[in-house]
């Protein structure tokens, strides 16, 4: 299977691949997050509409990122749901992304989500994991299949044998619980060795697979084709 985050990028001529950091944090600030993650979510299944060939020729995941204001957002899960019936995807073609700490702190909103994603078939990514024993009740949720790692728990990887431990542990828990984990800020080919060799499934760098346009992947379908 492949697998793509997507993400809001500025689309400047300066730097296109740059984020709108500024005005995602405006957007949360004052309760309008759950708009972008709408125009996000509605830009990708137009654009997977528009181009089958991307997802028939094989499995693939798009993820997309949740704010804490779209857990608030009562219906926003409604418009999940009439999106993807609209749209005819395989189910598992969209997951959406939700911060660990945003989950636990809105542990009564993310419970119910979790539960309405699972019903939908959409997978649940949990971001920057981090070794702590509430983050760990955070895996009982529906429909959990992938822990992305906090960057300080494999910063120090390849010289403190307590984070070396404690990645091997999440990843073994992960296994028991029939789910993936991944390794974020990957800079080299070393590092993502070390990692395979502690068991972590798949590592995202822009090092190794820098952001693309999501065209580029139907320009890469059709070649293929």
């Amino acid at each position: 299977m492949k697998r793509y985050e997507v993400l809001l990028r500025s689309g400047s001529e300066d730097a296109p691949n740059a984020a709108p950091h500024a005005m995602l944090k405006a957007a949360v600030e004052n309760g309008l997050g759950s708009l972008l993650d709408r125009r996000v979510i509605t830009e990708l299944i137009g654009w997977l509409i528009h181009h089958p060939s991307t997802w028939q020729s094989g499995a693939i995941m798009f993820s997309v990122n949740l704010t804490s204001t779209a857990l608030h957002d009562e219906h926003f899960i409604k418009f999940i749901e009439l999106c993807l019936a609209k749209s005819s995807l395989p189910k598992g073609t969209i997951a959406f992304e939700v911060d660990s700490s945003t989950a636990l702190m809105l542990a009564d909103k993310m419970s119910g989500v979790a539960a309405a994603l699972h019903r939908l078939g959409c997978p649940l990514v949990l971001d920057d994991f981090a070794l702590r024993t509430e983050c760990f009740e955070l895996l009982r949720l529906p429909g959990v299949r992938y822990v992305k790692l906090a960057p300080e728990i494999t910063s120090k990887m390849r010289t403190d044998k307590i984070s070396q431990a404690a990645i091997t542990g999440v990843v073994q828990m992960a296994r028991v619980l029939g789910m993936h984990t991944v390794a974020k800020h990957t800079d080299t080919a070393a590092e993502q060795e070390w990692l395979t060799a502690l068991g972590v499934d798949f590592v995202q760098s822009n090092a190794l697979s820098p952001a693309a346009a999501i065209d580029s992947l139907h320009m890469t379908a059709g070649a293929k084709g």
